[in-house]
């Protein structure tokens, strides 16, 4: 690789300017000693002098420089928060992806746990933490949130998974009072890549140990019938942490929260789940667009249902307006594919949320993938407007505003307005008159008129 590469090459200890210098002259000095002739002889023994001190000191610098050549390979190459010059950023100075955080569709502040003051009591006490729990629990931001506010002034080890703890300490460059971070522990587990007299070493140092782990892997490492795994006693040395789902605390993270439908998703999710498992479900369902194409038009179909002012959407209607949102119209639609297309988008999404949820009454729309549809804008096809219309009953005002106010469609609003009224009479006067008090400056509301009769729609 040139060197004008667009990468920037540092200068080995072996090849450093100040051992070059040294080396030059201690040859110079015993070339000089040899060849000078008519020297003054105080001279003489003054050029054997620095050759005589200068060649084995030459050599003991040289291996030295590699010495601390090899240190310095051992950071760059095994601690992934090493910077250019293999130094270590501090904990303050570290963003959050170093750590392992989950990208967030939304900037979060992060609402305190309250397992965050075990965790820095346990720091505290000298002790490694191990956080557990399901993948999309809140471990890694809760960790590390702890270190960045409780120990933000110390160094941070990021060891490349899974030989970095390995060569970092077979190298001899131990940690000695930093953060050692070791996300998803499980990476680093194998006997070989990390043994238990290194994380005694590493506590011993007084460095802080904090490593998460999912449910799954920590069950696999735990003893069944009277035997022991083989890494069972370096988990034993951390103290672990547990994030379990708890009603309680979403409660009290969702009231915090003043984001009306992220208060809601809190509460139904949890906030990491929330947050974090958005982005996964977001990405897993633009994957299906092109590889599971029916799959995800019943994903838009049921938060185009959700955006109309619905809640779950039946089989029979997924099955209906799916081609209305596929790519090909005359693409065959079956009782058949389209189950095999709902398990797609039912299934678990690391073990939290899913594209698509059962409920008594259909399939509901995931809360962030609603919110994704409507920010890109993708109108509501008629069908599915006349679809909802034929379905609302009661729901129907919900469906008015949504209408009127949401997509800027006067003439659905007018429709179901008149029907409401024309179905539930005076009770929907009552509510629809409560709507339009609430309904925005600028709204068209020209179908606002004694409802006449109307015809029939075709989803009758």
């Amino acid at each position: 690789m040139g060197r004008n590469s667009g990468v920037r090459w540092s200068t080995p200890h072996q090849h450093s300017a100040r051992l070059l210098i040294l080396t030059t002259a201690a040859g110079l000095s015993a070339l000089l000693a040899q060849s000078w002739v008519g020297a003054p002889w105080w001279l003489i023994i003054a050029l054997c002098g620095a050759a005589g001190i200068g060649m084995p000191a030459t050599w003991w610098l040289r291996q030295q420089a590699a010495r601390w050549d090899q240190q310095d390979h051992a950071i760059e190459s095994t601690i992934r928060s090493a910077l250019d010059d293999s130094t270590l950023p501090l904990v303050g100075e570290t963003n959050l992806e170093l750590f392992g955080v989950h990208r967030s569709l939304l900037p979060v502040p992060y609402l305190v746990r309250d397992a965050h003051m075990t965790v820095v009591d346990t720091l505290d006490s000298g002790r490694p933490v191990l956080l557990l729990g399901h993948p999309m629990a809140g471990k890694t931001r809760l960790g590390a949130e702890v270190v960045r506010r409780h120990f933000a002034e110390r160094p941070l080890v990021v060891p490349a998974p899974p030989r970095g703890l390995a060569q970092l300490f077979s190298a001899g460059a131990s940690p000695v009072r930093t953060v050692i971070w070791l996300d998803d522990l499980d990476r680093y587990l194998h006997q070989e890549h990390f043994r238990v007299e290194w994380l005694d070493r590493a506590v011993r140092a007084r460095n802080v140990v904090v490593a998460t782990m999912r449910t799954g892997p920590y069950e696999n490492h735990l003893p069944t019938r009277g035997a022991r795994q083989p890494q069972w006693e370096l988990l034993e040395r951390f103290q672990t942490v547990w994030l379990h789902a708890d009603d309680t605390e979403r409660a009290r993270l969702a009231a915090v929260s003043g984001d009306p439908r992220v208060r809601a998703g809190i509460r139904r999710y949890g906030v990491a789940e929330y947050h974090g498992g958005g982005v996964v479900a977001i990405e897993r369902w633009h994957a299906g667009e092109s590889r599971h194409p029916l799959a995800a038009a019943l994903v838009r179909v049921a938060a185009d249902w959700r955006r109309a002012g619905l809640d779950a959407a039946s089989e029979p209607v997924l099955r209906a307006l799916a081609p209305y949102y596929l790519p090909s119209p005359d693409r065959q639609v079956t009782t058949e594919t389209v189950r095999e297309a709902l398990e797609w988008a039912g299934e678990l999404i690391d073990e939290t949320v899913a594209l698509l949820e059962p409920t008594p009454a259909g399939w509901r729309a995931f809360d962030v993938v609603v919110d994704h549809v409507a920010a890109q804008g993708r109108p509501i096809p008629d069908a599915t407007w006349d679809a909802v219309l034929a379905a609302a009953g009661h729901r129907l005002v919900a469906v008015c505003h949504a209408a009127a106010v949401v997509h800027h469609r006067p003439d659905i609003a007018e429709r179901a307005w008149r029907q409401a009224v024309e179905r539930h009479g005076d009770a929907a006067l009552f509510e629809a008159g409560l709507l339009r008090e609430r309904l925005e400056p600028g709204v068209d509301t020209a179908w606002w008129s004694d409802p006449p009769s109307i015809p029939p729609l075709p989803w009758h």
